[in-house]
């Protein structure tokens, strides 16, 4: 493969698409490698304009469709569960909620766009990943959980009014993106990898 088509390739971080070139590039004639190259060029041109996916673990989220903006854990100040004695004596009969707060009336990172592009990398599965919508107060944040909400998809229990629905991509090397699958409309969000109580939080604008 050209050098100039190598480094344009990687540069548009398509793994697909050189994998493609390479596996192809003995088999073909002369013209229809020639054909491929040039459509492969033309692909990698465009996929060129779009940001490399980070490849330090972490969540990020694609600023301006520039520049990827790594998320850091949402500040928890406080977890209270209600009804513990009463769920343990029932034998789990009664509900148990699990409350928890987080500092500020706003998340420090803020986003313009109704739906951003969320990129996660060795954090968790894709499978654990939900978008929640916080509860604002005027010095902080909260959601709750509960068993009794629990469901295949949400299995912490999060309130069903408070889940917000995600498209998930998955790619070869275990990392992924997600959006959302609608607008979110102004407010303050949580994004969720298993555990409830720990999460990375973000407002939109």
């Amino acid at each position: 493969m050209p050098e100039f088509l190598d480094r344009r390739l990687a540069a548009a971080a398509d793994e697909r698409i050189l994998l493609l070139y390479k596996s192809l590039e003995c088999g073909l004639s002369r013209s229809c490698a020639m054909n491929l190259l040039c459509f492969l060029f033309f692909l990698s041109l465009q996929a060129a304009d779009s940001p490399a996916m980070p490849a330090a673990a972490g969540v990020y989220y694609l600023q301006d469709e520039l520049n990827w903006i790594r998320l850091q854990p949402a500040p928890v100040a406080e977890m209270k569960i209600k009804g513990m004695d009463l769920f343990i004596d029932s034998g789990g009969f009664f509900d148990l909620q699990t409350k928890i707060v987080c500092r500020g009336a706003k998340a420090a990172v803020r986003i313009s766009a109704p739906k951003p592009t969320f990129f996660i990398r060795e954090i968790s599965s894709s499978q654990d990943a939900m978008l929640v919508r916080l509860v604002q107060k005027k010095d902080k944040r909260v959601f709750q959980t509960s068993p009794s909400n629990a469901t295949v998809q949400n299995r912490r229990g999060f309130k069903k009014e408070d889940v917000r629905s995600v498209v998930v991509t998955e790619y070869p090397d275990h990392s992924f993106s997600m959006v959302p699958e609608e607008n979110l409309k102004p407010g303050e969000y949580l994004l969720v990898f298993g555990n409830a109580g720990t999460g990375f939080d973000f407002g939109i604008d």
